[in-house]
């Protein structure tokens, strides 16, 4: 099989599973699938794809020669599209991508368990539940810092006694800035969360939890920032 015969079966994939993925007519051509469709990687791969879609026109459009195509594919082209084929098709899931246990505390709990457990693991924020242990609030190190600054005394002394995770809520600055997702959201779809909330509220979401349908009363399976997801992207 030579490389444009790879490349033609490759390419062929990609534009039947766009057809059907976002349930084009069969007229739609394939740059009117990539420039409309809903797929988030095929989205962001966009100038990618409509080079190979050039690419796919020189091989058919043009006359063989010797019974061979004129524009034949390097091997690393071919490599790229079918690399390209499986992130469209079957792209990382958050889960197991970001699976871990999470750790938190309920509001009438002292932090002095959750400070340790902070340091212990070099996190920078937890998630706070509520009775029936749901995700009500995110504190992180700049909450607790706000906090601080708050009991500071006149000549500079901080007395901390028998706080509560309670306590540190209202120097929370931008309530609530969480989202859920499923498992089986892919990490592209979880990271454009982060970016519509840059570019809808000029700030960053703080965290997204993931739970096995995207609800807020689940077990949490995990949780990703944009720091953790930037570079899988």
């Amino acid at each position: 099989m030579t490389n444009s015969e790879k490349y033609l079966d490759i390419y062929n994939k990609i534009d039947n599973y766009l057809k059907k993925s976002d349930n084009y007519d069969s007229y739609v051509n394939f740059s009117q699938k990539v420039k409309n469709t809903k797929n988030k990687v095929a989205q962001r791969y966009k100038d990618e794809l409509l080079s190979f879609g050039e690419l796919r026109n020189a091989i058919v459009h043009n006359p063989k020669i010797g019974n061979k195509a004129i524009a034949e594919p390097h091997d690393t082209t071919v490599s790229q599209i079918s690399e390209l084929f499986d992130k469209i098709s079957n792209p990382k899931k958050v889960i197991p991508e970001f699976q871990f246990q999470v750790l938190g505390a309920k509001k009438n709990e002292f932090i002095n368990e959750i400070l340790v457990e902070m340091k212990k693991h070099s996190f920078s924020q937890f998630p706070v539940f509520d009775d029936n242990e749901n995700v009500c609030e995110l504190i992180n190190n700049n909450t607790i810092s706000r906090w601080l600054s708050s009991q500071l005394d006149e000549d500079g002394t901080i007395i901390i006694e028998n706080v509560k995770v309670a306590d540190l809520i209202s120097e929370i600055e931008f309530k609530e800035n969480y989202e859920f997702v499923s498992r089986n959201t892919s990490i592209y779809e979880a990271y454009d969360l982060f970016i519509n909330q840059i570019n809808k509220k000029q700030r960053n979401l703080d965290v997204i939890f993931i739970t096995h349908s995207g609800e807020i009363d689940e077990k949490l399976l995990g949780l990703i920032t944009i720091e953790d997801i930037a570079n899988l992207v």
